[in-house]
């Protein structure tokens, strides 16, 4: 019997969750692609060629970023001309939030970005049409795959989903996933808290920043590696502050760091702090339980499902519960290695190998009409 031919639209991805998100999902359907053929669409130099070995790729011309019309061609491709490229597939599966509002090939479509439907940090232009692409396309979709059961109940509080349409697929983690890229990740010797994420309002890095002016330890230091260019008014903010809080040698913007040394920094790292007041899932948390390195989270659902007992949890407006959670995992060395040892445990419940075999489960359902 001929293979099904599957469409993958990764156009939306840049960096951060989306791409460490297609990079292994592509690495892991390049190794077993579990009796499918698989076609990733992406924009021109989106991919690198180590990304997507193994299998077929189509490639659409955008604009270079950081223009605004690149985002505008995308949608209009995602809307127009997919569908009609799509024809020649089996199955179109959609991994950022929009699907053709019009397409005769079965679709499934993943939800991500909650910053389309909670409206706490971002309610512009750009959300709001998004949001409203989103409705169009979700009816069409045969199935609507979430990575946490937290983050599909969050999104159903403002979009009705059918339960019978919904599955949950985890994110996974695995060490042959990172392949540094540098010779040397971090100084050694420097002991800092680590936190990997773009500087945004809902990452909530300021009340990390100022929870550095509560701790008895005046030599820790907080490095965060993540752009600064996606929400410029809010990075000038944060640099303003610790300006203001005078840490400006205890406070690191790294910037972007390339996915094959993030693991080499969480390695090196007193602990990963992760004070996001909104997530999807949280893989930096997988990272950290890979890196044997001890793990403070805000104290929101999606966190709590992903990390369980390897992670102590502050409430996420306090600088002041977070120094103190800092503190007790700096003190209390016994319960920071056994939450250590239940984090590697709990790594191994999270693998991409898992994750790929349950969503090409979703795929031969729907192919078979399920």
């Amino acid at each position: 019997m001929p293979r099904s031919r599957i469409l993958i639209n990764a156009l939306s991805v840049t960096e951060g969750g989306g791409r460490s998100y297609i990079r292994n999902l592509l690495r892991e359907l390049g190794g077993d692609s579990r009796g499918f053929d698989f076609t990733a669409l992406a924009a021109s130099g989106q991919l690198s060629v180590d990304e997507a070995v193994g299998l077929d790729t189509i490639t659409v011309r955008l604009p270079p970023p950081p223009r605004a019309a690149r985002t505008l061609l995308r949608v209009a491709y995602e809307e127009l001309w997919l569908p009609a490229r799509a024809v020649r597939f089996d199955l179109l599966y959609c991994i950022a939030d929009l699907a053709p509002a019009l397409a005769w090939t079965p679709t499934v479509v993943a939800l991500r970005n909650l910053n389309i439907y909670d409206r706490r940090f971002f309610n512009d232009v750009r959300v709001r049409s998004l949001e409203r692409l989103v409705r169009l396309g979700l009816p069409r979709s045969r199935r609507v795959v979430f990575p946490s059961r937290a983050a599909a109940d969050l999104v159903r509080q403002r979009i009705p989903i059918d339960e019978e349409r919904i599955r949950i697929v985890p994110h996974g983690v695995s060490r042959s996933g990172f392949e540094p890229e540098s010779s040397s990740a971090s100084d050694r010797g420097a002991r800092y808290l680590f936190l990997p994420a773009a500087v945004e309002p809902h990452k909530n890095v300021g009340v990390l920043i100022e929870s550095l002016t509560l701790l008895e330890d005046s030599d820790l230091q907080v490095w965060i590696a993540g752009n600064t260019e996606s929400c410029p008014e809010y990075a000038a903010k944060m640099r303003a502050l610790v300006e203001e809080r005078g840490l400006g040698a205890r406070v690191r913007f790294l910037g972007h760091v390339s996915y094959g040394d993030i693991l080499r920094y969480h390695e090196g790292a007193v602990a990963l702090v992760f004070p996001s007041m909104l997530e999807s899932f949280g893989h930096p948390l997988l990272e950290a339980m890979l890196a044997e390195t001890p793990i403070i989270a805000s104290d929101i659902p999606a966190l709590r499902e992903v990390a369980g007992d390897a992670a102590l949890y502050f409430p996420a407006h306090d600088p002041a519960s977070l120094a103190r959670v800092i503190e007790r995992v700096i003190g209390d060395e016994a319960a920071t290695r056994a939450r250590i040892q239940a984090g590697r445990a709990r790594a191994e419940e999270f693998s991409w190998k898992r994750s790929v075999d349950l969503l090409c489960g979703i795929f031969d359902e729907v192919l078979r009409g399920g």
